[in-house]
């Protein structure tokens, strides 16, 4: 009788360690991250595209009136330096902000040469999915 009652309490105490070891790994398992469906439900505002035009109205003259900018924009442009010409822009006045998740674009419509004094330089934004595009034309 000592040997049965042995073997259950050991059974038991072996299920018991089980039970409290597989625990934590079925919650572990079962915990999932939020979904798409979760995270797209929270309103996102969308920019003012009227105020982020006319900063880039004010950038685009900022750049043109500034010979080394523009010279730098050009490069960069030419390059599809989207970097460099984001730096640009955060020099002309845009803000961290503003070009938070926006893409950046680069058209170079001189056909690659051309002197850099008789280039202008235009910038327009677009919205929903933010864009800001950078055009340098004769």
């Amino acid at each position: 009788m000592k040997m049965a009652f042995r073997r259950i309490v050991v059974t038991l105490a072996l299920l018991a360690v089980m039970a409290t070891a597989g625990n934590p790994a079925w919650t572990q398992v079962s915990t999932k991250p939020p979904t798409a469906a979760v995270a797209s439900s929270q309103s996102v505002a969308a920019p003012n595209v009227a105020q982020l035009q006319a900063t880039a109205d004010k950038s685009s003259a900022r750049i043109q009136a500034s010979p080394a900018d523009k010279q730098a924009l050009v490069r960069a442009v030419r390059t599809k330096n989207t970097d460099a010409a984001s730096a640009l822009l955060l020099k002309n006045g845009f803000t961290a902000k503003q070009l938070q998740g926006a893409k950046v674009v680069l058209t170079d419509n001189t056909g690659g040469g051309g002197a850099t004094d008789k280039i202008k330089v235009t910038i327009n934004v677009k919205c929903c999915p933010l864009s800001i595009t950078i055009i340098i034309s004769f």
